[in-house]
Formats: C-alpha cells, sequence, structure tokens
C-alpha cells in the first residue's frame, strides 16, 4: 500500500512550503517503472549511488487512465443498477 507523506524540505532552496508527496522506495515495490536508480546527494549532504528518483509524471498519467477506467466502470454499473430498480419496481407494483 502506498501512503502519501508530508515533509519540509531541508533545503530550503527547494521551498520552504509543505509538500505531499510519495516515498519512492514505496513506489518502487509497487510501481518500479515510475523509480530511477542514480547517484545522489542526501539532505545531510551524503552521496549515494542508489538515490531514488521518483517520476511524478508517470504516477499522473497512471492516475488519470485509472480514474478514466473506474468512471466508466462506475458509469456501466449505474445504468445496471438503473435497470435493476426498475425490474424491481416493476414487480413490486405488479406490472410485471
Amino acid at each position: 500500500m502506498i501512503i502519501n507523506k508530508t515533509y519540509k524540505y531541508i533545503d530550503e532552496t527547494k521551498g520552504t512550503h509543505t509538500v505531499v508527496g510519495f516515498i519512492a522506495q514505496q513506489i518502487r515495490e509497487i510501481i518500479p517503472e515510475a523509480v530511477d536508480l542514480g547517484e545522489g546527494t542526501l539532505p545531510n549532504g551524503d552521496e549515494v549511488e542508489d538515490f531514488h528518483y521518483l517520476n511524478k509524471m508517470y504516477i499522473f498519467t497512471l492516475n488519470v487512465c485509472a480514474t478514466q477506467e473506474l468512471h466508466r466502470i462506475i458509469t456501466r454499473q449505474q445504468v445496471i443498477i438503473d435497470n435493476l430498480i426498475s425490474r424491481i419496481e416493476a414487480l413490486e407494483n405488479g406490472s410485471v
């Protein structure tokens, strides 16, 4: 399960506002294509060779596609529900 995190950048040149985001290591377990590994610098200044870079545009695109698919599913289900309600009402009214 991916849980969003709120945080502030240690490096204030990136901003001083609260940021909502994800932990790249968590994303990598579920959507490995959305995370790149490379050299990077940690907030404490240490250099690492396995820095996790999160591709937020990839996640955004997946989210839009998933939302569209959910909308299609919900729309189909609503048609089914409406038809079933009509059938139930017809049965209850004895008009079938």
